[in-house]
């Protein structure tokens, strides 16, 4: 391909090649600057004039460059009328689908494909933005570690740009359809809710495609946490609840404690059993048996001899108070 086809395109775009994911708006290639690989999106010829497709892809520079998450492809500079990204080598999830058909059949690798499609559509919704276009043929699958790559963001819906250009009516949600009706996070879990559907073991999901595709918002998960969260396989949740609360019940047995363990040995003692305070040097006299009260007159007009005693120190008392306490 010679430079002439990219118009004012730099010549770094010379040696590009041309990729059959475009879609209707956009040309893709892969071009190779500094001895790496970039992807290179570029509106079709037909298209480069039209203010309204140049501000959409504008829109998606801006929108992507400011994020920065391991499960969403990287935007990394623009043109006029192109944009340039990281370049993923992989396949799209549709493609994958049709090559593995087995893959997505075994219920572990459908949930770490969720686990990570998730984390990277709720970094979108904690930026304030709403993808809009979710579908497989806008999720990558590396072929490195079949990882998921995150791409396109065209029809993005965020603060600073309002305006959407379209959809993909078979993953779009009813709102969507509506006009005046504006797209939140719901509108994505709606579509990830119609791509689980596509996966073999679709069956095992649903509870959960049902409340993802429910027609009204408010009947969906609210949130992408809240759909995580009833991702996760009960026995995983079991393990979490049985650890939460074996943790209460250790921090409440703690605090109980906490007040026996810090108080001072003399206030746990008896009044009557031991003098308020005791200077670090002195002793005093311990009794070591108590005389029994005398059974007859006779017996109380002898003199008494007085109980022997020992000399403890204060160290050797409070040594001996500890063992006595001790369970």
């Amino acid at each position: 391909m010679d430079s002439s086809s990219f118009g004012n395109t730099p010549d770094l775009f010379s040696q590009a090649e041309l990729l059959k994911t475009g879609g209707a708006t956009c040309d893709c290639y892969r071009v190779k600057l500094w001895g790496r690989l970039h992807f290179l999106k570029r509106l079709k010829e037909e298209l480069r004039t039209d203010p309204r497709y140049v501000v959409a892809l504008q829109k998606e520079f801006e929108t992507g460059y400011n994020l920065d998450h391991p499960h969403i492809v990287r935007y990394l500079s623009k043109g006029e009328d192109y944009i340039l990204m990281e370049y993923v080598d992989g396949e799209q999830l549709s493609d994958f689908m049709t090559g593995h058909p087995d893959f997505f059949a075994d219920k572990t690798h459908v949930n770490r494909f969720l686990s990570q499609l998730l984390a990277a559509v709720e970094c979108l919704h904690q930026h304030g933005i709403v993808h809009l276009d979710l579908k497989p043929q806008n999720i990558l699958i590396t072929r490195i570690g079949r990882n998921v790559k995150l791409a396109d963001l065209g029809f993005c819906y965020a603060d600073a740009y309002p305006d959407t250009m379209g959809r993909t009516d078979r993953y779009a949600a009813p709102e969507q359809f509506r006009v005046g009706l504006l797209p939140d996070e719901r509108t994505d879990i709606y579509a990830i809710g119609r791509i689980i559907e596509q996966f073999p073991c679709a069956s095992n999901y649903s509870q959960v495609i049902d409340r993802c595709t429910a027609a009204l918002p408010e009947q969906r998960y609210q949130s992408v946490q809240e759909l995580q969260s009833d991702l996760q396989p009960k026995s995983k949740r079991r393990g979490i609840i049985i650890t939460s609360c074996l943790a209460v019940t250790f921090l409440a047995a703690f605090y109980l404690l906490l007040p026996r363990m810090s108080a001072p040995i003399e206030d746990s003692l008896p009044i009557d059993s031991m003098p308020t305070s005791l200077p670090s040097d002195s002793s005093m006299a311990l009794p070591m048996a108590v005389p029994a009260p005398a059974p007859s007159q006779a017996l109380q007009e002898q003199p008494v001899s007085p109980a022997p005693t020992e000399k403890v120190s204060v160290t050797e008392l409070r040594q001996r108070l500890r063992s006595v306490m001790q369970p």
